[in-house]
């Protein structure tokens, strides 16, 4: 016989056992493993007796991790794939779930994950797969689920209600006076054609009073931005004027399909309806997240901190983060936490930067304000000129910063080269410049640079599997409250494939681990 038997049609005698039909080192037996053995009261917690007995939350949590895992993210493809995958088959014991339970599951049942998250963290500690006092930070854009065509100013906002309020009013009106004066004083065809039938004029009427409920949580929406952009105001000076702007316009938008959201510059240089993202790490596993709609990351170390401590029952001792973290508030924030800081300055780049010119062989701007010099005697800066520039006395100290002015400016030749303006200003925070340099010090030590460059390996391949691998390139669901519950799917998925990895790497057979007791005595 020159071929062996083909035939697609062929009965088996016994029904196949799923389980046996995958390798025996798949991913979808740990992801099995490790689920059974959480708690998830939580979340079971959240359903009641009453109607038709749902799915058990296992398997659907089983799915979602299994689905992240794989970049299978949305309800309909995870769909199909309880038809067409093995795998999901296995893990849904060959039950075909719908679309709609699979996201009404997801939006419904899912505000309990942390607790999830934190149960397979002990997971990683008592499999000894990372150390959680020293970790690192780092935060990323992901696109929120919102339609650009969407995306209105207050003034925008304002008229389309209006308009809307003036439909709405109009159609109230036709349907009081209709059977009375209605045909007495107008003829069908002197109103618009959506007005004239009573089935579509309701129609009508009930869609603009959606638009008008979403444009009124926008309305309010920007409200609150502004108000969190006035507080932003008082620790502004005066001199970062245009900061400020930018960051008031910013936030005098909203977008009806997601008010949540906030307008950011993402990595490319477009602006798009996104969340900031922020992540702790260590080994490359996740330690915390959350999700923000503020477009920097440098108000969120405290929290992310906190969060960070709770998850894993460790004291963090050492972050390390990249320069958008660096301010004298977190610095004082980890040392008040006795937690060791690896965290560069932005100048400290952009020093780093200009000394890689010059050793190009570009000129160095002689008037940078590295080449004004301090006389700590007279409380004055001695330009590259020899011109002094003395301390303002209206504006002496102000949050521990002060402020020096030109003295000589005018007659300067070479004015135009060291400023815009007629006067050369410098706004100097002394203790900021004491912590820098304490910093710098610090990361210039061999230990320094080795702690810092453990930062890149810890954290960047993460944000690369949940963006890349994950496909999490932009939030599926709406507001920040599911957009935080979709990315505590991907970060519990990626720590379960971590988990997979480093056994199939050391050659442990998920079989020889207890993940019962493992979970439950680390819990304890």
């Amino acid at each position: 016989m020159k071929f062996m038997l083909y035939d697609q049609n062929q009965s088996m005698l016994l029904p196949p056992n799923l389980a046996e039909c995958l390798p025996e080192d798949h991913l979808s037996f740990v992801v099995s493993d490790i689920v059974n053995n959480l708690d998830l009261s939580a979340i079971e917690n959240g359903y009641t007796e009453d109607g038709h007995p749902a799915y058990h939350p296992k398997m659907m949590i089983k799915i979602l991790f299994y689905g992240y895992i794989q970049g299978v993210r949305s309800s309909r493809k995870l769909e199909n794939k309880t038809y067409e995958d093995i795998a999901f088959r296995y893990l849904s014991a060959n039950a075909h779930l719908d679309h709609g339970t699979i996201n009404l599951f997801r939006k419904k049942h899912l505000f309990e994950l942390p607790s999830v998250f934190a149960q397979i963290i002990t997971a990683v500690k008592g499999l000894g797969l990372a150390d959680f006092s020293d970790i690192s930070l780092d935060g990323t854009k992901i696109k929120a689920q919102a339609s650009e065509d969407n995306l209105f100013t207050k003034e925008e906002i304002i008229r389309l209600k209006a308009k809307i309020e003036t439909f709405l009013s109009e159609a109230e009106k036709i349907d009081e006076e209709e059977n009375t004066e209605f045909g007495n004083k107008r003829g069908y065809n002197q109103i618009p054609r959506r007005l004239a039938d009573p089935k579509t004029r309701q129609e009508e009427i009930r869609k603009f009073q959606r638009k008008l409920a979403d444009l009124d949580k926008a309305d309010k929406e920007i409200d609150r931005k502004q108000e969190k952009a006035n507080e932003r105001d008082k620790t502004i000076g005066h001199k970062n004027q245009e900061k400020q702007t930018r960051y008031q316009v910013r936030n005098r938008t909203s977008n009806t399909t997601d008010p949540e959201a906030t307008l950011m510059k993402m990595k490319n240089g477009s602006f798009d309806m996104a969340y900031n993202v922020g992540i702790t790490a260590a080994n490359q596993y996740i330690a915390a997240y959350d999700v923000t709609d503020d477009p920097t990351d440098t108000k969120s170390l405290p929290e992310m901190i906190k969060k960070t401590e709770e998850n894993t029952g460790q004291k963090v001792k050492i972050a390390k983060a990249d320069s958008t973290y660096f301010n004298k508030e977190n610095i004082a924030f980890l040392k008040d936490n006795q937690t060791e800081s690896f965290i560069p300055d932005t100048r400290m780049n952009s020093d780093k930067k200009k000394e890689a010119k010059e050793s190009e062989g570009k000129t160095e701007n002689k008037y940078d304000r590295k080449n004004f010099i301090y006389d700590e005697k007279h409380d004055r800066f001695i330009c590259p000129e020899g011109k002094y520039l003395e301390i303002r006395k209206e504006n002496k100290y102000q949050d521990g910063t002060r402020e020096y002015k030109g003295t000589e400016c005018k007659n300067c030749p070479n004015a135009s080269s060291c400023t815009k303006g007629k006067t050369r200003f410098l706004e100097v925070d002394f203790k900021l410049n004491e912590i820098r340099n304490e910093m710098r010090a610090k990361l210039n030590t061999d230990e320094g640079k080795k702690k810092y460059n453990e930062r890149i390996c810890e954290i960047e391949p993460v944000m690369a599997d949940i963006k890349r691998n994950q496909n999490f390139s932009e939030f599926l669901c709406r507001g920040k409250k599911m957009a935080f519950v979709e990315l505590g799917l991907a970060s519990s998925a990626h720590n379960i494939k971590k988990i997979f990895l480093e056994l199939k790497r050391n050659g442990i057979k998920r079989k020889d681990i207890d993940w019962n007791s493992l979970i439950k005595t680390q819990m304890a």
